[in-house]
């Protein structure tokens, strides 16, 4: 009996000593803040453009291709005055095209990965230094993003996404020439 006492004793200070190592940890909605900033916006904007004048140029080259598709067979593919190596020139011509397209495709896409980081990341950069201001003001020992919807239930006194606005907002304010600040 006084082993098991020992025992829930120890395991009682255990646990409590685990709840105090835990902290204060609250969270905040990533997405809602980043929507919130005017500069978001613009990058969007910019962003949607980049990706119009891509998709033309894709358009563009689909086109061309389809057209020689097209007159491929019309023409060429079952034409016995046309000589075989006319006929595999111009099927080269269309490989090399469709090659063309799939590269530039992925080649895009990348630009546009590396694009979207570099225009997001002073307005990131500006957002985690706002978390951190409201992190340390409020005494939380951690801040998670609750935007991709890990956290399934919580306090909404621990949510910090208004707080961290409010930072921003304060900061665009005491630093009028970066133009920057809520919308």
């Amino acid at each position: 009996m006084k082993k098991t006492m020992i025992a829930i004793l120890m395991l009682t200070l255990g646990i409590n000593a685990v709840l105090k190592a835990q902290g204060k940890i609250g969270y905040a909605d990533s997405q809602k803040i980043l929507q919130s900033l005017k500069e978001t916006e613009t990058v969007q904007t910019k962003l949607q453009a980049e990706q119009e004048r891509i998709y033309k140029q894709f358009q563009y080259m689909q086109d061309s291709l389809q057209t020689m598709q097209e007159d491929y067979v019309k023409n060429y593919r079952d034409n016995p005055l046309i000589k075989d190596n006319i006929k595999q020139t111009f099927q080269k011509g269309m490989e090399e095209l469709a090659y063309l397209i799939q590269n530039s495709q992925q080649k895009y896409q990348e630009e546009m990965y590396k694009k979207q980081q570099e225009l997001m990341a002073p307005i990131l950069d500006k957002v985690k230094k706002a978390i951190e201001t409201v992190r340390k003001a409020k005494g939380y020992d951690m801040i998670l993003d609750s935007s991709p919807g890990m956290i399934l239930a919580y306090d909404p006194q621990l949510d910090m996404t208004q707080k961290t606005i409010d930072e921003l907002i304060r900061m665009a304010t005491a630093a009028p020439t970066t133009g920057t600040g809520g919308k």
